[in-house]
């Protein structure tokens, strides 16, 4: 089974600024939604854990695993340039998706994060398949795991994250 978490609450999702990457850190309700995760995942064995390198997902993994953690680059989050920390917004998510179509304005190519996402994904099905594995990462990130998963479904809006901050989702793997 994949447990698939994304990191707790930072000032910046409080605010509904355009995080990327920027290192911001938990802000107290994010402790506290990787400390209930914790405890919902007490009693899992995990036979791999990998977090994205980056201080916020960090400090919720070091909270809920205790183990030996892998970090791995291909889960750090999007580069959104120069739209890093501004007001998230419909106009904004305009030209931020036409600046990740060609990746200017400082913007990651959306097809490359989309790629480095899918070759993480297929890594974890080859080598932990069956397997307890969980995987602590961005808001970006797990909107690219569950379409690496689940498919695109009809509609799909890529500004929209299918679990909040802290949250965590299950795949059969």
């Amino acid at each position: 089974m994949i447990y698939l978490v994304r990191q707790g609450e930072t000032d910046w999702n409080l605010f509904g600024r355009c995080n990327g990457s920027t290192e911001t850190f938990l802000n107290q309700t994010g402790i506290k939604q990787a400390e209930a995760q914790a405890e919902s995942l007490k009693d899992i064995m995990f036979d791999a854990c990998f977090c994205s390198p980056m201080i916020r997902t960090r400090q919720t993994c070091e909270l809920i695993y205790k183990g030996e953690i892998s970090f791995d680059g291909r889960l750090t989050e999007m580069l959104c340039g120069e739209f890093e920390g501004m007001e998230e917004n419909t106009e904004m998510w305009k030209e931020f998706f036409r600046a990740a179509a060609t990746g200017s304005r400082g913007v990651e190519k959306l097809n490359d994060f989309m790629a480095r996402c899918f070759e993480f994904c297929d890594f974890v099905c080859k080598s932990y398949a069956g397997r307890n594995v969980l995987i602590v990462t961005h808001a970006a990130n797990i909107r690219a795991i569950v379409y690496c998963f689940l498919g695109k479904p009809e509609n799909y809006d890529f500004t929209k994250t299918p679990i909040k901050s802290g949250e965590l989702i299950t795949f059969e793997n």
